[in-house]
């Protein structure tokens, strides 16, 4: 039968004892055992080595012979041996504890008599079980059950009860422990290596007539388990170095046995954890030779004592002798039958005391009364923390222990010159601390180094020859000794300040007076100082530097800048981009619309006096009071208007009538045409008959018509003009323009056109859509910026789209300067913001434009619109689709990879265009291929989504930003008899009104609209279902074209379906949508700033499968 005595046998003790330590080490797995033939085993197993590599074994035995047959194993040692490995030792371990399990089951199945002689395969073949149907972990799960069922009725009255109790040897040179283990009565543990072997194979053995049990950590008491594990693991850790080596006759190699160990020797660390298992139950020890006791463990505080006796020349200290070791975490000491344990770092201030007295035989020291002084003020006040002192005829005064207290001496005896000499006094005597002195008796040495170093810390050199310290030509640290550094040397000792230091003068706080004035269309400000001239608060605006805490004036003072009213001056200087020859004039001329910028900063400052003129004031009130405005809703749109469209109106009107432009940045849907042209009625109705209100209005070419038909239905009496058509029918119409015409017209046709309208005055301009002109470098955008107009506004649901940039060409428009010129813009405001995350940037920004721009959301004004729900719809890409996507992917990811970054900046055209070769595979690859026959995930998606909800009675609309791809769909729409449709780029714009208007009448099913041609200015609240076949990278763009339907007049909840090719590029552009979605709202709500950049590392991202 084989053992592991057995399979010791088999190789020599080293490599035996590794391949114990990996079975103990759960190292074996996927351990199978078969039955080859009669009394044969196959044997295989998998074992990790001790490294990460893991190996095969297979063995086999034959079980008459007690032999193993066969041996085989993948690692490199097994060729290397002439016997077998370390693994294949760890197998055969295992082997053995599975025949021990199955021989365990067999036991306690009682099996009758005549079947006592057979093996246990031939019992489980008789009941039809095969043992190679049930896995080890199943098998060692019955072993257990099994014992533990039968183990009550074995021994009943002692199973869950028997204990180990521990019993301690403490010396100054030895700690051990042993045990006794028993129920009602207890024997010795001879040998703790025999109790680990039965713990292990769950074995039973008899330590007396009253005691015998199978060893099990259920057989234990609770506390008592915790004791086996330990001994269990002491033993795993330390068996090696008791290992007996011997020559072996039988077989090959090397025997070895363990020797008896009884008492197990202990470490500071093994003890503390033994009383932590043993908690409150008191333990027998034998504590340096004072014989055997009980001890309980406590966790009070330890009083220690000690005695302080004074002597003739010196004091003599004697402390009490406590016996004890440290652990791991605790001080173990042992006190009157107590054990202490208190924690190492509570010791740690006497740590280096406690260490001196055990080196000190009878526990008392003496102490000469030269130094007495130092134990006195270094060590005895920390002693009396841990220690109840007892002091006898001693008096620290009689020992020469005078308290120290400081004199410091500050002096500027020339320009950016100060030197500090530091005195230390003890009663009458004065020691300078800087000076090397040689009577150091009596003193407090470590005191006066560190008053000495504080006062240092203030200073740049050392005058060797005056032994002080001093600060040569260095301002800042003059400052900050003078403002920090003489309040913290007051708190060291007496200071004694010269009269030409104190002529160095700090002024704290400057009380500071801005007067504001609004004349015409001009702001005046004004600055003043009670505590400055003219000229030194001049000086410091145009000279101070950002980094520092002061600006120090040509007559050597101080001003200390970081106060709040300084501080809000400096940030109105490089806001308002002032010059220093704006600065040097007694009043500053600002545009008008810096009026709510000043206003804001200047409120409720510290030492900032505002003083504003009632025209100020008025403009001010006005702006923050649109609603309370007196302004009159046309009557004709009284009724038709919705609250915040009123509120709205109103708005435009109070920027107009202050001079001011502005953004209506309204969601979606929520009628800005509705809002100008209410506005505009109102303007052409209260203007008097010679009064210009000539106002033009540019859109994109696809919205001029809407605008007419807007007017026509909204505000028939107003003329409206559109100046469309050829250049001499434009030409003839902006030439005859009157002064109370609207004209309309589109970027496109204002670029060619912008010469004819030199010399025009609008009253007011308009531009719809105004993302057109978000690139300033644009002739769009140089168009619209050439046009003479009284007051501005610009139409929009998304003011930013990806990048500050866009919003500062917006406000350029609206009123040029306001944003500061780009190149300042770019570094002083979208910069820091987004690529720097500097929140008080973008607080700045927020704080300019925010009275410019109005926004309202949906879901904030329109309780009654029916809700949108958007999903995205996912199919996977297979078969050839998949292998024609991978395939360009992997290209364009060489293509990437082999670029630098100067390559990459000049490739980006390239670059787009192959991603965009990406998108079209995900839509269908026929629009790349045209001999390409295979299937389309998407679009069979699609026709079924449009399918079902034409069954059911629905109007979609289905954009998709590929022509070609709506060409592809409306095949398949047709194939299936749905009516459609179709709005792109090349419909005339004459023909877009008509079918959105017939779509919105008819029983057309699907209007198939290609994504930039029909994503703004349409009405079409016929449909209740919205299909983005492909995402666009900017999710504006895609919310915009939804907005087509979920807008006002809707009655329906508006379902959008956005159809996405998983784990594509499409799910990357999903992603990549919402973080550029956070760009708009967080200037607009102020929240944190993302990037609306496109690296490299982006488009790698975007890249992943």
């Amino acid at each position: 039968m084989l053992d592991k005595k057995t399979i010791r046998k088999l190789v020599n003790s080293a490599t035996y004892n590794k391949g114990l330590d990996l079975y103990n080490q759960d190292k074996v797995s996927k351990f199978e055992v078969k039955e080859a033939q009669e009394d044969q085993f196959e044997i295989r197993a998998l074992v990790k080595g001790s490294g990460q590599k893991k190996y095969n074994v297979e063995l086999i035995y034959d079980e008459v012979y007690d032999d193993l047959i066969e041996s085989y194993c993948e690692c490199p040692a097994f060729y290397s041996y002439n016997g077998i490995c370390k693994h294949c030792i760890a197998v055969l371990l295992e082997f053995e504890h599975y025949r021990y399990r199955q021989q365990t089951i067999y036991d306690f199945m009682g099996e009758p008599a005549k079947n006592k002689g057979r093996r246990l395969s031939d019992y489980l073949k008789a009941t039809a079980v095969p043992v190679r149907e049930t896995t080890p972990a199943m098998k060692e799960l019955l072993r257990r059950q099994m014992v533990k069922a039968a183990l009550p009725m074995m021994g009943q009255d002692i199973y869950g009860r028997i204990e180990l109790e521990p019993i301690f040897d403490c010396g100054m040179e030895y700690l051990t422990v042993e045990f006794k283990i028993g129920a009602d009565m207890k024997y010795v543990l001879k040998d703790v290596f025999e109790f680990a072997k039965y713990m292990e194979v769950n074995a039973e053995h008899a330590y007396g007539k009253k005691l015998k049990f199978v060893h099990m950590a259920g057989a234990f008491e609770p506390v008592s388990q915790k004791l086996a594990e330990f001994i269990l693991r002491w033993v795993t850790e330390n068996r090696d170095r008791y290992i007996q080596y011997s020559y072996q006759s039988y077989g090959y190699g090397y025997g070895n046995s363990y020797v008896k160990l009884r008492k197990i020797p202990l470490g500071g660390a093994d003890l503390e954890q033994l009383l932590t298992i043993v908690e409150e139950r008191p333990v027998t020890a034998n504590v340096n030779g004072t014989g055997e006791r009980l001890w309980s463990v406590t966790k009070d505080k330890l009083v220690r004592k000690m005695q302080i006796t004074g002597k003739k020349e010196g004091i003599e200290i004697d402390a009490e002798s406590l016996f004890g070791y440290y652990g791991a975490y605790n001080a173990l000491t042992f006190k009157d039958g107590l054990i202490y344990m208190e924690k190492k770092e509570s010791l740690m201030p006497v740590q280096d005391f406690l260490s001196c007295m055990s080196q000190v035989p009878d526990r008392k020291i003496y102490i000469e009364k030269a130094d007495v002084p130092s134990f006195c003020r270094e060590l005895l006040p920390v002693l009396e923390k841990h220690y109840e002192c007892e002091k006898l005829t001693f008096n620290e005064a009689d020992y020469g222990v005078e308290p120290v207290s400081f004199e410091i001496y500050l002096d500027a005896p020339q320009k950016d010159f100060i030197t500090c000499k530091v005195v230390a006094l003890y009663g009458d005597k004065k020691y300078e601390v800087y000076k090397k002195d040689t009577e150091k008796g009596g003193r407090d040495i470590v005191r006066e180094m560190q008053v000495g170093n504080i006062a240092a810390s203030y200073c740049n050199a050392f005058d060797e020859a005056e032994h002080v310290m001093v600060i040569s030509g260095d301002e800042d640290k003059i400052y900050e000794l003078l403002v920090y550094g003489i309040p913290r040397l007051q708190e060291l000792g007496e200071v004694y300040v010269s009269d030409a230091l104190k002529r160095m003068n700090v002024v704290y706080r400057s009380r500071v007076e801005v007067g504001v004035s609004l004349s015409g269309d001009m702001l005046e400000l004004g600055i003043t100082s009670s505590e400055l001239s003219h000229e030194e608060l001049i000086e410091i605006l145009s000279r101070y530097d950002r980094k520092k805490k002061y600006f120090r004036l040509k007559n050597g003072s101080f001003i200390n800048v970081e106060e709040e009213g300084m501080q809000t001056l400096l940030e109105m200087k490089q806001t308002l981009n002032l010059t220093d020859a704006q600065l040097k004039k007694e009043k500053v001329t600002l545009p008008k619309y810096r009026a709510l910028y000043l206003d804001s900063e200047l409120k409720d400052k510290q030492n900032l006096l505002a003083v504003r003129n009632r025209a100020f004031k008025e403009l001010v009130r006005n702006m923050k009071t649109v609603e309370d405005n007196d302004f009159e809703t046309p009557a004709s749109l009284e009724e038709i208007l919705r609250q915040y469209q009123k509120a709205g109106f109103s708005w435009l009107k109070t920027l107009c009538h202050n001079g001011f432009g502005g953004i209506l940045a309204d969601d979606m849907g929520l009628g800005k045409t509705l809002q100008v042209i209410a506005f505009l009625l109102s303007e052409f109705l209260e203007a008097k008959a010679d009064d210009n209100r000539r106002a033009l209005i540019v859109a994109p070419a696809s919205l001029i018509f809407n605008w007419k038909s807007e007017f026509a239905r909204f505000a028939p009496s107003l003329p409206v003009k559109m100046a469309a058509g050829t250049a001499a029918e434009r030409r003839e119409i902006i030439r005859n323009a009157q002064s109370r015409d609207i004209m309309i017209t589109s970027y496109e046709l204002l670029k060619r056109d912008i010469e004819e309208y030199w010399g025009i005055y609008f009253f007011c301009q308009i531009i719809d859509e105004a993302q057109y002109i978000k690139n300033h470098t644009t002739q769009s955008a140089k168009a619209v910026k050439e046009i003479e107009a009284g007051c501005r506004f610009a139409l929009t649901g998304t003011p930013i789209e990806n990048r500050l940039s866009e919003l500062w060409s917006i406000f350029d428009y609206l009123m040029p300067g306001f944003l500061y010129g780009y190149q300042r813009f770019r570094s002083d405001v979208e910069v820091p913001a987004v690529q720097n995350q500097d929140e008080k940037a973008m607080k700045k920004l927020q704080k300019m434009v925010r009275p410019f721009i109005l926004r309202r959301l949906k879901k904030d004004v329109l309780m009654d619109l029916p809700d949108k729900l958007e999903e995205c719809m996912y199919a996977p890409m297979e078969g050839e689709q998949w292998k024609l996507y991978c395939a360009h992917v992997q290209r364009l990811r060489m293509m990437l990879d082999k670029q630098s970054e100067e390559e990459f900046k000049h490739a980006k055209i390239q670059v787009l265009s192959e991603l965009t070769k990406l998108r079209q595979l995900c839509c269908d690859p026929s629009l790349i291929y045209e001999n390409y026959a295979g299937a389309s995930a998407k679009t069979a998606m699609c026709m079924e989504l449009i399918a079902n909800a034409v069954a059911g009675g629905h109007k979609v609309l289905l954009f998709s930003q590929f022509t070609s791809m709506l060409e592809n769909l409306q095949s398949k729409l047709s194939e299936e008899g749905i009516s459609y449709y179709s709005l792109t780029g090349t419909t005339p714009k004459e023909k877009r009104l008509k079918l959105v208007e017939d779509f919105n009448k008819d029983e057309t099913s699907v209007f198939c609209i290609s994504l930039k041609a029909g994503g703004t200015g349409l009405n079409l609240t016929a449909a209740d279902i919205v299909i983005h076949y492909d995402p666009w990278w900017n999710l504006a763009v895609q919310n915009q074209a939804t907005d087509r339907a979920h807008r006002i007049g809707q009655k329906n909840v508006v379902n959008v379906f956005k159809l996405i090719m998983k784990d594509t590029i499409e799910e990357n552009i999903i992603r990549l949508q919402e973080r550029k979605k956070e760009l708009a709202e967080q200037v607009l709500s102020g929240e944190n700033v993302g990037s609306g950049s496109f690296t490299k590392e982006e488009l790698l991202e975007l890249l992943a499968i």
